[in-house]
């Protein structure tokens, strides 16, 4: 289908679903009268499957995400989740599953009804406020939709990395696409023919750890098949069911996090004893005090003044105090970092009592000798009659339909006993699946029992959606790194309590992220509770709420560095370093880290930015060697480095440079990834230069107080304890000055406080790791081609003298693949679309040339060495040209610039010509209103045929 008509397909689909379901016929009805009368009912059901719109149930085509509100009480069933109606024959099977596990759940002590508890208060305007925030939810799963929701990304390099508990295992792999996924999310696994449930448990850069079954086999390769509307689905299904309250919910509690705080008195606490606080300083006992009272307390932890420890404190007070506490936060990481600082304050606290839902990002939460926290590990002992039959039974289940899988290889027509066989092995199959649908269920019943009878429950903000804490409730909830948690989620997680609501986090860190651009998305879903609640404005503004305890005594970061992230970032409240700090010993150094502030400005390298694969994100490959160079000369006495960058594909080259003796000290991610997170000595690379893609990102640009780059920035520089190093091209960062700008504040401060190291001192301290070619440029590439196998080269536009130099030993490489070209060079062309001579010359010598516009990048991978140059490699004046050797980053180069076939050839691939004039197809990557486009047409006969048509029309034209 053309992409347009599927566009308008995807339109109509979605105004015809939006205010709920629609019959099958109603809705096909509907295409056929928007003029898509080509469209049958196969086509509509891939593209509502496909596209993540919606599911069909019993002839009615469900919106993904709807749900019928609650009604007194009880929720009315969507068709998605309605009892299908059964034959007298299915109800036999569904009656004898009942009868065989309902002795198996007497043993287990579950009750013969769930308790279910009332509803809860509802304000008069909550019913509009969640129409609100679903409504975000709907616009964001129409952006969503808009690309494929279930795809397909292959994994490799993999390795098993430890035991979940005795039924499942982790695996970490190399994903070989952008996963674009929170962590908890359930995906697929493929590994061969085969399908396997898994958890995505983390995501570092491109390598993702994943929960999954023990008898899924260990493979080095594989494909992670995902479904990326799933979890906005749960979220819209569950705020529509509670439009009206619901069972357990307490609507006025969700209110109150996003409702500005009223001006009032002195603030109501509750005081510790001696005991309670002696390890705590005055603004963390200030702020347990003040969340013990019975009303919402907003915590604003800035990095390093020991929110964490706040937060354990006031748990394990609560606990002690026989409070039902829901721990939440919005990742795997977060959670369990404050689930262990719980369990160091209640060492003795008996299993059971604290637990923690879902998988852990920490394998030593992990069948804990001192007491098991995971509620699945704590349900598999409870439950253990009723998991052994669920082994068994699928067990049972295998074996059938690997007979039924023999009898349909058979090319014969089925003999009469072969048919009776089919009938009695599917006969089986369905009574067996019965059975494993109620033993499932029992099993969530475990695992909400076990979550009842606890007094702690840590669990992602993600899981208040899901079945297993759905209709608990809690005395306390707390909502720990809620900066980064949607204000619409945080509702949902609120909601859960009494109104005793604690929201910790800090609004001058990380965001929620959301891809929808409507105003209710901006308002519910990027916007978190702190300014849905107008708590940062209030603080810019010189009026703190007095519910508001903010920590200030920071433990972290050296002086010189506290001082920049508080003066240009916490002006409000400023941070003071504590004085421990200055008595701590140093750990980790490096010949380069002289001072706590150190900038490695590149401004006269002019090193360029090029975009991934032509079209997303950005990276940096000069900026990337120059860290290479600072990574070998630190291996030594550099125990604890992290390399953080904003921009996903330089995290990834930056992650191939780590050594793998320090893998486990060692740590190279976005900074989004980061949060949470410290190093000794922090190593960020601002990426951006403008050469190459000239216009800076506009978190450079537009760094005021509270907006996205000075956050980043923020969050970046005060992940380091003893040294912070920043590599930047200074004066392009530093040309957009204004006043109460953040980022110029701090960039300004660093300027003026941070020791400087040159670029070419940085290389030099590597022992050649990168070295700077000055000379001989020319033959040292045809000495690397003469040794090479493959040769892959990116020349922007320049008179390219060193080409015919090279074409001997380009020539001669081996070519065994024929499905490959050893050899691609990518050349920018004329204006007129004609190659430069050279170029031209070497295409008629057998190389493969392939044109490409524009050409950001100027850079050479042969074999395992990277060459770059700030201008065209082989021009008469490749400016600074840097080269290093190594396999592990020449591999990450290659996946970073590979160009991947679809509209045009891609690399490793020769090239067409124009049908009409036999010039080489140019293969264009543009940027148009903020999104790719790749074309691929002759620069003479295309261009004249959009001239001639009054419009553009390109050929082969790609949006993805």
């Amino acid at each position: 289908m053309a992409a347009g008509r599927e566009r308008k397909l995807i339109t109509v689909v979605q105004e015809a679903l939006s205010a709920g379901p629609v019959p099958r016929d109603a809705l096909l009805t509907a295409v056929h009268d928007a003029g898509l009368r080509r469209i049958d009912a196969g086509v509509l059901w891939e593209t509502c499957v496909t596209h993540g719109i919606a599911d069909l149930h019993d002839e009615l085509w469900v919106p993904r995400g709807w749900a019928a509100p609650t009604s007194s009480g009880v929720a009315v069933q969507s068709p998605s989740q309605s009892t299908p109606v059964r034959t007298v024959a299915e109800r036999s099977i569904h009656e004898q599953a009942v009868a065989q596990v309902r002795r198996l759940a007497a043993e287990v002590g579950l009750p013969a009804v769930e308790p279910m508890p009332p509803v809860g208060p509802v304000p008069a305007h909550w019913a509009e406020v969640a129409a609100s925030a679903s409504r975000a939810f709907h616009d964001e799963l129409q952006a969503v939709t808009k690309s494929r929701t279930q795809t397909d990304v292959p994994l490799s390099d993999g390795t098993e990395a430890g035991r979940a508990h005795s039924r499942r295992k982790l695996m970490r792999f190399e994903a070989q696409g952008d996963l674009g996924v929170p962590e908890g999310t359930p995906a697929t696994l493929v590994i061969k023919d085969a399908q396997f449930a898994v958890e995505v448990i983390s995501v570092f850069g491109n390598v993702v750890t994943l929960s999954m079954p023990t008898d899924a086999p260990a493979v080095r390769e594989a494909a992670l098949r995902l479904d990326l509307s799933w979890l906005l689905t749960a979220q819209s299904r569950r705020l529509n069911e509670l439009t009206h309250g619901g069972p357990g919910f307490n609507a006025e509690a969700a209110l109150a996090v996003v409702t500005p705080p009223r001006a009032g008195a002195s603030p109501a606490r509750r005081r510790l004893a001696y005991a309670d606080f002696k390890t705590l300083n005055e603004g963390q006992r200030n702020a347990v005090e003040l969340a013990l009272a019975p009303e919402i307390t907003w915590l604003w932890g800035p990095p390093g003044t020991g929110k964490t420890t706040t937060v354990s404190a006031l748990v394990a007070k609560l606990f002690k105090r026989g409070r039902r506490v829901l721990l939440a936060a919005p990742t795997n990481a977060a959670l369990d970092v404050v689930v262990q600082a719980v369990l160091k304050r209640l060492p003795d606290v008996a299993g059971g009592r604290v637990v923690r839902l879902g998988q852990p990002a920490d394998p030593s939460l992990v069948d804990r000798a001192v007491g098991r926290v995971l509620v699945d590990e704590i349900a598999a002992e409870r439950g253990a009659p009723l998991a052994q039959h669920r082994v068994e039974v699928g067990g049972r289940l295998r074996d059938c339909r690997r007979g039924l899988a023999a009898l349909r290889r058979r090319k014969d027509r089925l003999t009469p006993d072969q048919e009776a066989t089919r009938l009695k092995l599917e006969t089986e199959i369905a009574e067996l699946q019965a059975v494993m649908r109620e033993l499932d269920s029992k099993l969530l019943e475990v695992r909400r029992q076990v979550c009842r009878e606890a007094t702690v429950v840590a669990a992602t903000a993600h899981q208040v959606v899901l079945d297993t804490l759905k209709h608990i409730t809690f005395d306390v909830v707390v909502l720990d790194e809620a900066s980064m948690t949607s204000a619409a989620l945080a509702m949902l997680v609120a909601g859960m309590g009494s109104g005793h609501t604690v929201i910790a986090g800090d609004f001058r860190q990380l965001p929620p992220i959301a891809v929808a651009d409507t105003p209710r998305a901006h308002e519910w879903l990027k916007r978190s509770v702190f300014e849905k609640a107008g708590i940062d404005t209030a603080v810019a503004e010189g009026h703190p709420p007095v519910r508001l305890a903010a920590l200030t005594e920071q433990y972290r970061m050296r002086q010189r560095i506290g001082d920049i992230v508080s003066t240009a970032f916490y002006p409000e409240s400023p941070l003071v370093t504590a004085s421990a700090v200055g008595i701590r010993a140093t750990r980790s150094r490096a010949p380069w880290a002289t001072s706590q502030l150190m900038v490695v400005d590149t401004s006269d390298m002019r090193a360029r930015t090029a975009r991934k694969q032509g079209i997303f994100s950005r990276y940096n490959l000069m900026h990337a060697q120059l860290v290479a160079a600072l990574v070998r000369s630190a291996t030594n006495n550099a125990h604890d480095v992290a390399l953080i960058s904003p921009f996903a594909p330089q995290a990834r080259l930056l992650e191939s440079l780590l050594p793998e003796s320090r893998s486990e000290e060692w740590a190279a991610s976005t900074v989004h990834r980061f949060q949470g997170g410290e190093r000794d000595i922090v190593v960020y690379d601002a990426v951006d230069t403008g050469h190459g893609i000239t216009r800076l990102h506009p978190w450079f640009t537009d760094g005021a107080s509270g907006s996205e780059g000075a956050r980043l920035l923020n969050v970046a520089a005060s992940r380091a304890r003893d040294h912070l190093v920043v590599v930047g091209t200074f004066d392009a960062l530093h040309r957009h000055r204004s006043s109460g700008n953040a980022v110029s504040t701090f960039i300004a401060h660093l300027l003026d406080r941070a020791e400087r190291l040159s670029w070419d001192e940085a290389i030099a301290l590597s022992s050649g790791a990168t070295q700077h070619v000055e000379n001989g440029i020319v033959e040292r590439l045809y000495d690397d081609i003469a040794r090479a196998e493959t040769v892959e080269m990116w020349l922007p536009a320049a008179p390219l003298r060193g080409l015919p130099s090279l074409v001997p030993a380009l020539r001669h490489l081996p070519n065994d693949d024929t499905d490959k070209e050893a050899v691609t060079i990518w050349v920018e062309p004329e204006s007129d679309g004609h190659l430069p001579v050279a170029a031209l010359q070497a295409l008629r010598e057998g190389i493969n040339i392939r044109p490409c516009q524009p050409i950001l990048e100027s850079l050479a991978v042969i074999d395992d060495v990277v060459w770059s140059s700030s201008a065209s490699l082989l021009g008469p004046m490749p400016g600074v040209v840097l080269r290093t050797e190594d396999r592990v980053f020449a591999d990450a180069v290659r996946r970073a610039q590979r160009r991947r076939p679809g509209a045009a050839p891609g690399s490793g691939q020769a090239g067409d010509d124009c049908g009409r004039c036999q010039r080489t197809l140019i293969r264009y990557e543009d940027q148009r209103w903020g999104q790719p486009e790749l074309r691929y047409e002759c620069a003479a006969c295309d261009r004249l045929s959009r001239r001639s048509k009054g419009k553009s029309s390109p050929k082969g034209s790609d949006t993805k």
